[in-house]
């Protein structure tokens, strides 16, 4: 019974990823011929520009087509596939490209050999572009356009375009430049091969059946699409001694990128100012505890968790403590000013900006979602989004209200990248309280996304909206839930509690009566609709995460070693299942869980100003 169980798990696994990749590879399509008038492919030529990688070929028919191409469709962006890109790279592009959307892939993550841009987009996107690049770096460099490119943009196969050789011993650096954590991603292909040798053990037969399987897989994703990988044949026919040697070739490989090397020099350029707040100790970045709710001034507090930095590891203990009074949870000691300095320095932006900048791209739904909340009650014509960041919420909210004009706000200077970016219209740099006289009655919804629980005076940043908002205008505010009945079984590792940057947690009810006070009556709460499913995964990850962190950043005690790369290995070849699982419990179990109470990790709720207040 156990060989059967095993051989389906792992045969209805191959087939169903099989599939899954298959789709993604067929979503491509190769670039058409550029008509009868090739000099009309060539209208607004001194307006586009090719970024080439090193060792790509790129002729002049696959020119002329991808330029058609972008004149045809209104690509801003053509990032161009070679048709027999290496089996590995093809695989890597299929597996982590984005799914297909709206007819096309066109949002997908490239492989890095050839980019057509217009000019406008690289004047926006204020980037040099070197004479020579390697595909990592063309890898890193076509992402960030990609967001100066308002969607305009396309992944198409070019047919006659050569790519580089040498691919896997670029490959670390190219998982790398595509966003991937290469030790997750090698412990995740190796999981159906240690279920092949433990297949192999316990009935050789259905081994047999098994292996064949897996080595159909890759002419399963590839047979009859538009890509005709090179080594193909190799890598099926011979997978079980070509996968191995493809992990140890990335696992070992050495070589590096220039972005690589940049971000090398920042670790280094960082190192002295993190070796000198550590030597005086983290302990002087606490304030004094409090001994009364700074919600209610209630005295009766009592510890709700006791956690750390579970994202970044820089060294500290926090402790979030509960009002017996009214609920709220708070930071007890607070972060002062200069720590907050500290642990937010290098996580939305320097050595942490890339990492951010993928998890703010991949929750579109949630940005959908909170958009929409308002559709019953108003049709905004400015919008205003605080804590707005990159304005990633602005640019999907786009798709909910495209009349609508959206603009920013934060404090730090990627907001203002957020105009050239073109997903706001106006940027305001600063800290709301400071800023809401300034613009008062400019907007007629104003919203506050995961951003109050980072704040350390909650309140004046609720007495702001008030002022800001003209009567009969909306706040939509969203939150994580406190209350959420699966946030208490993982402790610290339930992410929301997220230390040491959330300062306040704010049950709903606290919210709506404070809104209250000031004039802004909530019409509108989404509990189970606001909920966030990834309360097992995350915490299984951070568990994992917390075993084998991170070692090469300045404010790591220990460095890197040989022995520590195995052990890190090694570690993920038993979390990524266990962060699978928790995918699967979230989205099966935590999400009936949410269905059923009606509450969730998070919740929204929209206000609106009373018409005779004149806050």
């Amino acid at each position: 019974m156990i060989a059967i169980s095993l051989a389906a798990l792992l045969i209805v696994g191959l087939l169903l990823n099989a599939a899954r990749m298959r789709g993604r590879a067929a979503a491509l399509s190769a670039l058409e011929a550029p008509g009868d008038d090739p000099g009309r492919a060539r209208d607004g030529d001194e307006d586009l520009r090719f970024l080439v990688a090193e060792g790509v070929v790129l002729d002049e028919e696959a020119r002329l087509a991808a330029a058609a191409h972008a004149h045809r469709h209104g690509a801003d962006i053509v990032d161009l596939v070679p048709r027999t890109l290496p089996v590995t790279a093809a695989r890597d592009l299929v597996r982590h490209m984005s799914p297909p959307k709206d007819g096309g892939p066109g949002n997908g993550r490239g492989p890095g050999a050839a980019v057509l841009v217009t000019a406008d987009v690289l004047e926006r996107a204020e980037t040099a572009v070197p004479d020579a690049i390697s595909p990592p770096d063309l890898i890193v460099l076509a992402r960030r356009l990609k967001h100066f490119a308002r969607d305009r943009h396309a992944l198409v196969v070019a047919p006659t375009l050569r790519p580089a050789a040498g691919d896997l011993a670029r490959r670390r650096s190219r998982l790398r430049a595509s966003g991937t954590i290469v030790p997750v991603d090698l412990a995740l292909a190796a999981i159906p091969f240690a279920l092949l040798v433990a297949e192999a053990f316990v009935s050789w037969p259905l081994a047999l059946a098994c292996l064949a399987v897996y080595c159909l897989q890759p002419y399963l994703v590839f047979a009859g699409t538009a890509l005709r990988p090179s080594g193909l044949h190799l890598a099926a026919l011979g997978r079980p001694l070509y996968e191995p040697y493809v992990w140890v070739r990335t696992a070992f490989g050495r070589w590096t990128s220039e972005t690589e090397r940049q971000e090398a020099a920042m670790r280094t350029d960082a190192q002295p100012y993190y070796d000198a707040e550590l030597a005086e100790g983290v302990e002087r970045f606490l304030e004094e505890r409090r001994d009364t709710c700074p919600w209610c001034g209630a005295d009766d507090l009592s510890v709700q968790v006791r956690g750390e930095d579970l994202v970044y590891h820089k060294p500290g203990s926090f402790t979030l403590e509960r009002c017996g009074g009214c609920g709220h949870i708070f930071q007890n000691p607070r972060l002062t000013p200069d720590g907050l300095d500290f642990y937010y320095r290098d996580f939305y932006d320097g050595i942490g900006a890339a990492a951010a900048e993928t998890i703010f791209t991949t929750s579109a739904h949630d940005y959908l979602g909170r958009a929409r909340m308002l559709e019953p009650f108003a049709t905004p014509k400015r919008w205003l989004d605080v804590g707005a960041g990159h304005a990633h919420f602005c640019a999907a909210a786009r798709e909910v209200w495209p009349d609508t004009v959206f603009d920013g706000l934060d404090w730090g200077a990627e907001i203002e990248e957020a105009v050239r970016r073109g997903w706001i219209e106006h940027a305001h740099r600063g800290m709301f309280p400071d800023l809401a006289d300034e613009i008062r009655g400019v907007y007629d919804v104003v919203s506050m996304h995961h951003y109050l629980e980072h704040t350390r005076a909650p309140f004046a940043e609720l007495d702001a909206a008030a002022r800001v908002l003209p009567p009969g205008g909306h706040l939509l505010i969203e939150l994580p839930d406190p209350e959420w009945r699966l946030g208490r079984l993982f402790g610290k590792y339930w992410v929301p509690w997220f230390q040491p940057q959330h300062q306040h947690m704010m049950p709903i009810g606290n919210l709506k009566r404070a809104l209250a006070d000031r004039g802004l009556t909530p019409v509108a709460e989404e509990r189970a609709e606001a909920h966030q499913r990834n309360d097992f995964v995350l915490a299984a990850y951070q568990w994992f995460a917390r075993l084998a962190p991170d070692r090469n950043l300045p404010w790591s005690a220990k460095r890197r070693t040989p022995a520590w790369r195995v052990w890190r290995g090694l570690v993920w070849i038993v979390g990524v299942p266990a962060v699978l699982a928790g995918l699967l419990v979230d989205n099966t179990f935590g999400a009936l869980v949410s269905r059923r109470t009606g509450t969730g990790s998070a919740y929204r709720v929209l206000a609106r100003k009373d018409d005779h207040t004149d806050a």
